[in-house]
């Protein structure tokens, strides 16, 4: 009883064994995937970027010598204004990334690999 109704499952697939899948068969597998839902790898390089640079901001801020540091006046507050509100807006998108995650996946590929980036180079 079971091998008959799997030969009528065979039969209705139109399966031959050793003969390539057809395409209707492959794009049904691989439906589920689309190129939206695929892995972007830009969204993640840039992510990677802009987080290095935050947190290199971030960073020089507490380093005695360097342009942005301590005791260097306005131009020390604009570029430590600059990577602290990139600190809080990155944080404030890894939140929105994480709660539409569903709808954008590059976006919670960006945000991710953003604080990762700033994690790093603030724990280095």
């Amino acid at each position: 009883m079971t091998s008959r109704s799997f030969d009528d499952r065979l039969e209705r697939i139109h399966w031959t064994p050793g003969v390539v899948p057809t395409h209707e068969v492959v794009d049904s597998v691989l439906g589920g995937r689309g190129l939206a839902q695929a892995r972007s790898v830009g969204a993640t390089l840039f992510g990677a970027i802009l987080g290095i640079l935050i947190g290199f901001g971030l960073k020089g801020m507490t380093l005695v010598g360097s342009p942005w540091g301590p005791d260097t006046g306005l131009i020390g507050m604009i570029g430590g204004g600059l990577s602290v509100s990139g600190l809080a807006v990155s944080v404030a998108m890894a939140g929105f990334a994480a709660l539409r995650s569903r709808q954008h996946p590059w976006l919670m590929q960006f945000a991710s690999m953003n604080l990762l980036m700033i994690v790093v180079l603030l724990l280095s």
